[in-house]
This record gives structure tokens, C-alpha cells and sequence, in this order.
């Protein structure tokens, strides 16, 4: 089973996911676009096991475009900002991620894997940067992910 597809099919169920553009390694940079990019992993999380399974992590990265909106915040009740609602739509898929951790609803790495954990390394948001070069001009907001999985491929033996 390919991790990068399994992730895939797995982020598209996400409902912020679902209805918008998402690119794998190469984003077109536009209002609600999303990208997935692989990270490489250290090597150092690998725990071998006396039965020939591994300890392994995947790692990604979402970055999820937003239109940026050059005012002031709104202090009326009934009123809301574009930027504060941009930024709660990107922490619903932190939040959709937490809760499919604890459901244990993960991606379909194969019969030969384990999933034991999925988690995003911060609790919201990174905000990278604001590019005004483009109409509307967009903020990069983004959060890494890492899968902790048990590699039974190279099992030796079975107890």
C-alpha cells in the first residue's frame, strides 16, 4: 500500500478537505487551496523488534491558502473577520485530525502495518506568510502531521 495515497484518501474525507483543491508536492497558490507535502523522516524513530517488525513514523506537512482581508477587526456584535474565520477553518482540520486520533480512524497503510498513532506536532496553525504579490493576496497557513505505524513486513516470526 502506498502511504502518500492511503494519506490522501484518507485527508479527503475531512469535510474543509473535501470540497477543495488539494495538490500533492506542487500547489497552485489561490484562495482555499490546500497541498500535502511529504517531509523526510530520521531514521532515528526506527525501533527494531526482536521479531523483525519496525517502529517507523510518516511525516507531512498541510499548507492551506486563505484570501487576507486589509482591515481593521470588526469590534460590532454581528460581524465577523475574514482572517479570524480563516484561521478557525484551518484549526477545524487540526481539530478533524485530533478527533479521528482518538476514534481511531486512520489511514489504510496496508495489512502490513500498524497504525499506533496520528497526531499534528502543534496545537494550531503556523501562520508562514502573507504573499501581496497576488490578487487576493493570500496567507500561508500550515501544521505537520506524523503517523506512528509498526512496519510487520520483515516479521521473522509470529508468538
Amino acid at each position: 500500500m502506498d502511504k502518500n495515497q492511503a494519506t490522501i484518501d484518507w485527508l479527503i474525507t475531512c469535510p474543509q478537505i473535501q470540497n477543495s483543491p488539494l495538490y500533492f508536492n506542487f500547489i497552485s497558490a489561490k484562495d482555499d487551496n490546500k497541498q500535502i507535502i511529504t517531509l523526510a523522516n530520521d531514521k532515528a524513530i526506527y525501533s527494531r523488534y526482536i521479531d523483525g517488525s519496525v517502529l517507523k513514523r510518516y511525516t507531512f506537512t498541510v499548507i492551506d491558502f486563505k484570501s487576507i482581508a486589509y482591515r481593521a477587526i470588526v469590534k460590532q456584535d454581528g460581524y465577523s473577520d475574514e482572517n479570524v474565520e480563516d484561521m478557525m477553518d484551518v484549526q477545524s482540520i487540526i481539530d478533524w485530525i485530533d478527533t479521528q486520533a482518538d476514534i481511531h480512524n486512520y489511514p489504510d497503510f496496508g495489512q502490513n502495518c500498524i497504525i499506533q498513532d496520528i497526531h499534528t506536532t502543534t496545537e494550531n496553525p503556523d501562520l508562514n506568510g502573507v504573499d501581496t504579490s497576488l490578487t487576493p493576496a493570500l496567507a500561508k497557513y500550515s501544521f505537520t502531521i506524523q503517523i506512528d505505524y509498526l512496519d510487520n513486513s520483515k516479521v521473522i516470526w509470529n508468538r
